[in-house]
């Protein structure tokens, strides 16, 4: 058998990552992170660990309840890699914080649970010249996309703001947990893929429901007069 070369070390241990987000959706797309070595972890969450929770985000234990989800989850992380560097922060990303957040790591992750904050992301993603990956889930159905700010079709692109439902979120329509653990791996997937090659899968929307398992995979290209990333939009930011 063929020994590695324990000199190498890959893209995702070079890097640091960043996961808005630890619910259903970050819970998975952390544990994939940290078991691919990730170097530098942080995980962003100002809730706190619920009952109701345990049965769908899969680090957390009744142990748990009612300690911050980020603690609760970078403590669950570091016995899984105990060498990556995994850091919790308790607060929720706004606009005040958004760009230091992002600006601080190679890759951003979106696991939240509301429009606002996924579209306030893909735009700080844009503004800061970080790649970000986008993931949602509602009820049996998930979606994810990998954004190369400037060079792909980012968020905004794909489902303009103007269209886009408030109450579309998670919360409001709840999911079902085997959809949050296909899109958070799915979303792993493209954010190491991101890191190794800057525009492997960018621009590509995936599309699972879970009835019936089909898979969707669709290809957008940038939206010229796209209200976050097109040159007017940068022209005015």
């Amino acid at each position: 058998m063929l020994e590695p070369n324990k000199n190498h070390r890959t893209s995702a241990e070079r890097s640091s990552a960043l996961v808005i987000g630890v619910g259903a959706l970050g819970c998975h797309v952390a544990t994939a992170l940290a078991a691919a070595g990730i170097r530098n972890l942080t995980l962003v969450d100002d809730d706190r660990v619920e009952l109701s929770n345990l049965q769908r985000q899969i680090l957390f234990h009744d142990a748990d309840i009612g300690r911050p989800k980020a603690v609760a989850a970078a403590l669950a992380l570091r016995s899984l890699s105990p060498g990556s560097s995994i850091a919790a922060r308790i607060e929720r990303v706004t606009a005040h914080n958004a760009a230091e957040l992002v600006a601080g790591h190679d890759i951003t992750i979106d696991a939240t649970d509301d429009p606002d904050s996924k579209y306030l992301l893909n735009r700080t993603a844009i503004e800061t010249g970080r790649p970000f990956v986008y993931g949602g889930v509602a009820r049996t159905s998930g979606l994810a996309l990998a954004v190369q700010p400037r060079r792909s079709a980012c968020l905004a692109c794909v489902f303009p703001p103007q269209l886009s439902h408030g109450n579309d979120s998670c919360a409001a329509l709840g999911i079902l947990a085997p959809v949050a653990g296909v899109i958070g791996a799915l979303q792993a997937q493209l954010a190491l893929r991101l890191l190794e090659t800057a525009m492997a899968a960018a621009g590509l929307l995936y599309v699972y429901e879970m009835r019936g398992r089909r898979w969707r995979t669709l290809r957008f290209e940038r939206d010229p007069q796209c209200s976050t990333c097109s040159a007017a939009a940068q022209h005015a930011a």
